[in-house]
C-alpha cells in the first residue's frame, strides 16, 4: 500500500494495521441515573465496568446523574442525559427507571429495580421497548425479612413499613410485606412518606403507635432513616445492604456486587451492538443477611449464636 494510501487511512488504523470502522473511533458514552443515595451503587457500576475494560476518560465516558433525596429532579436529570445523545442509560431503582422510560423511547435503558415488579417490563424473556436490566425480586425478599426480624425478636407484634409513595415499587413491597406478616402473626403498619420533609414526622409516627421495628423501602433515605430509626431505638431493616453500612440493624437482599456485573455485561453487550429485546431480564441468584453488631448493643438487642452464624457478614 502506497504510503499516501496509508496517510489517508491513519485515523481508522490499529496498532497492527487493521482498518477499524468508523464508529470506533468515538468514545461512547453511558449515562448513570439514581434515585436517592447514589453510593455505593456507582462505585460498584464502575468497577464492574472497569473488569470489562471500560476506564472513565479513557475509552468511555460516564455522565452521572443522583437525585439525592430530591425524587422531582429525577425527569429533568433523565432528560439532560437524553440531550446528551449518549448510547445507554444505567437506572439505578424504580424511579430512575420511570424517568429514563419517559424521556426516550430508542436510547437502551439498562435497569436494576423493581421494573418487573411494577409492570415496566412484562415479559422478562424478551423485553419490550428499549429497557432490559437486572432485579433481585425484592418485594418477596422483603417478605423473607419480615420472617427473619420475627426470628430475632420473636415478641414482636408490630413492625412499621416506611414506603416511597412516589415510587411505584412500594405497591408490590407493601403486598408481600402484609402477606408474609399475615401468616406469623405481625400487624404491618404502612407510612406513605411522599416528601422528604415526611420522613422524620413519619418515623415519629410510628414510634408513638409503638412498633418493634421499622422496615425501609430503599428508594427512601437510607442514612436519614438509619439515625431516625436509631433515635428512636427501633431496629431498623432493608433489604440492601449499604442501610446496614450506615447504622441500620440488618439487611436481607441480592448482592449488589452481582447485580451490577450483570449491569456492566449488559452495557458492554449494548454497547457492541445487542438490542435490549434480545437480552433477557436477569434475576440474582445471590442473597445476603447483613447485621449491624454495632447497632444492636445500642438497641441492647442480642443476636443468638444461630442467628449469627446465619449472616454472610457482621459488622462491627
Amino acid at each position: 500500500m502506497r504510503r499516501r494510501h496509508l496517510l489517508a487511512l491513519g485515523p481508522f488504523l490499529t496498532g497492527t494495521g487493521a482498518i477499524l470502522p468508523a464508529r470506533a473511533q468515538k468514545m461512547p458514552r453511558v449515562g448513570f441515573l439514581v434515585a436517592g443515595d447514589p453510593e455505593p451503587s456507582w462505585t460498584q457500576f464502575k468497577t464492574a465496568m472497569a473488569g470489562l475494560g471500560y476506564v472513565d476518560g479513557r475509552n468511555i465516558r460516564f455522565e452521572y446523574r443522583a437525585s439525592d433525596a430530591d425524587r422531582d429532579r429525577l425527569d429533568a436529570l433523565a432528560v439532560s442525559l437524553v440531550s446528551l445523545e449518549v448510547d445507554a442509560i444505567v437506572a439505578v431503582l424504580s424511579p430512575a427507571v420511570a424517568a429514563a422510560k419517559r424521556a426516550t423511547s430508542s436510547i437502551p435503558i439498562i435497569f436494576t429495580g423493581g421494573a418487573p415488579e411494577t409492570g415496566t417490563v412484562t415479559n422478562m424473556a424478551r423485553p419490550e421497548a428499549n429497557l432490559t436490566g437486572t432485579y433481585g425480586a425484592t418485594s418477596i425478599v422483603a417478605g423473607k425479612s419480615v420472617q427473619l426480624f420475627q426470628d430475632f425478636k420473636p415478641a414482636a407484634r408490630a413492625l412499621g413499613l416506611l414506603l416511597n409513595a412516589p415510587d411505584p415499587f412500594h405497591v408490590p413491597l407493601q403486598r408481600e410485606v402484609e402477606t408474609a406478616a399475615r401468616a406469623i402473626n405481625i400487624e404491618i403498619i404502612p407510612t406513605l412518606i411522599r416528601t422528604p420533609g415526611e420522613l422524620a414526622p413519619g418515623v415519629d409516627s410510628l414510634a408513638g403507635r409503638g412498633v418493634d421495628g421499622v422496615m425501609v423501602q430503599p428508594s427512601l433515605s437510607l442514612p436519614a432513616t438509619a439515625d431516625l430509626a436509631l433515635k428512636h431505638r427501633l431496629p431498623g431493616i432493608c433489604f440492601r445492604r449499604e442501610f446496614v453500612e450506615v447504622g441500620g440493624l440488618m439487611s436481607y437482599g441480592a448482592n449488589q456486587g452481582d447485580i451490577f456485573r450483570m449491569v456492566a455485561g449488559y452495557v458492554d453487550k449494548v454497547l457492541k451492538g445487542a438490542r435490549p429485546a434480545d437480552l433477557p431480564v436477569q434475576q440474582a441468584t445471590r442473597f445476603e443477611l447483613i447485621l449491624n453488631q454495632k447497632t444492636a448493643r445500642a438497641l441492647g438487642i442480642v443476636f443468638a449464636p444461630l442467628f449469627l452464624a446465619r449472616a454472610d457478614e457482621v459488622i462491627e
